[in-house]
């Protein structure tokens, strides 16, 4: 018999079918993108991951694609051996949802699911049409027919069994469509951020700060779904003031500083414009931990209250803390462990991934 022409990497024992080295490829890809998520969290680079892009262009260096060629013998079949889209391509590009890679991120960080109950906002109104009656402006031409035709039947205006075919629409069948005033939840959960102005919140404290707020946003919209979170913005210097996202990190500095008004004005807003039973609560203070003398006995006592109680996580984080800081010394006195309260020190980029597992990590 003939030597068989074809070359030995086709043989039964290495030979890799097109299944296999797909599944091969894949997870070499996973892999990188598992290198990728490595490397996003020691730079703590989260910022990003909570947009309303479903999915995430992935770019990697160093990712060769797998090449074909074509027959068995030196000049082969139509084709040679390539390196895929692109001759020469030194990048892969692919898409991961932007789930995938949350889920990814929770793998490496140890985070649990979070609570999905709740009611939600309270003050979203809305008009509907679920009762009807013999007065109004909408017509329902529905009912009113029905209610017509038993009437002609009732009177025998209506008896096509002999005949007669005629529907008599009188003032009494008519049947409006009434509105109804209906509240309406708007949101599982709700994040309230708090902010020290007062401190100096520019460059290595300011993208600190930045970068844990990013993360909170992703992780928590990531969990509850789109459109499901309101995220709410707090600062203060010696008073509290709600400002929008984009002016959280950008008010200028005042004067001295004093932090229990803004978990004062926080728990105002939670009691006043929302079901504390039914909506998850978070809250999360970031400041350089310097505060009056009475600051965190009064911060203490409001945590302890009705209303802080009845919040999901709350956190407590100095950021880039001096020697003189003490509200987490302070607070430790009271919630070192609880479940419920985390504080934390953030003093570097390598302490963020360690901040994030103690804000949403279970105890």
């Amino acid at each position: 018999m003939a030597e068989d022409p074809t070359p030995s990497f086709y043989g039964s024992e290495d030979h890799i079918g097109s299944a296999e080295s797909e599944g091969e490829f894949n997870e070499f890809v996973e892999n990188q993108l598992s290198d990728m998520i490595d490397k996003i969290l020691a730079d703590g680079g989260l910022e990003g991951q909570g947009g309303r892009s479903s999915e995430i262009i992935v770019e990697m260096d160093d990712i060769s694609p797998p090449t074909f060629s074509y027959g068995g013998g030196k000049g082969g079949g139509g084709g040679k051996g390539g390196k895929g889209p692109g001759e020469g391509a030194e990048k892969l590009r692919f898409s991961v949802s932007r789930d995938r890679l949350m889920e990814l991120i929770a793998e490496k960080l140890g985070l649990p699911d979070l609570k999905k109950q709740g009611k939600g906002k309270i003050k979203e109104v809305s008009l509907e049409y679920k009762t009807f009656g013999p007065a109004g402006v909408i017509l329902d031409k529905r009912r009113t027919f029905r209610r017509a035709l038993r009437s002609s039947v009732g009177t025998g205006t209506y008896a096509p069994q002999d005949g007669k075919h005629d529907i008599v629409f009188r003032k009494r069948d008519r049947r409006y469509r009434l509105p109804e005033r209906v509240e309406k939840p708007r949101f599982k959960a709700v994040v309230f951020y708090m902010g020290d102005i007062s401190y100096s919140t520019h460059g290595e404290r300011l993208e600190l700060e930045k970068r844990v707020v990013d993360f909170i946003r992703a992780w928590l919209d990531f969990n509850y779904g789109p459109g499901a979170v309101e995220h709410r913005y707090f600062v203060h210097d010696s008073e509290a003031h709600e400002v929008s996202a984009e002016n959280f990190f950008n008010i200028e500095n005042v004067g001295g500083t004093r932090a229990f008004p803004a978990f004062e004005l926080v728990a105002n807003v939670a009691f006043n414009e929302y079901d504390p039973e039914g909506t998850n609560f978070y809250g999360f203070y970031f400041g350089d931990g310097e505060l009056f003398a009475t600051d965190a006995a009064e911060i203490s006592e409001i945590m302890q209250g009705q209303v802080f109680s009845t919040f999901s996580r709350v956190g407590v984080v100095e950021v880039k803390p001096s020697s003189i800081s003490n509200l987490v010394d302070k607070l430790r006195e009271r919630f070192a462990g609880d479940s419920l309260v985390r504080l934390e020190r953030l003093d570097s980029k390598s302490d963020i991934v360690r901040t994030i597992r103690s804000l949403f990590g279970e105890r």
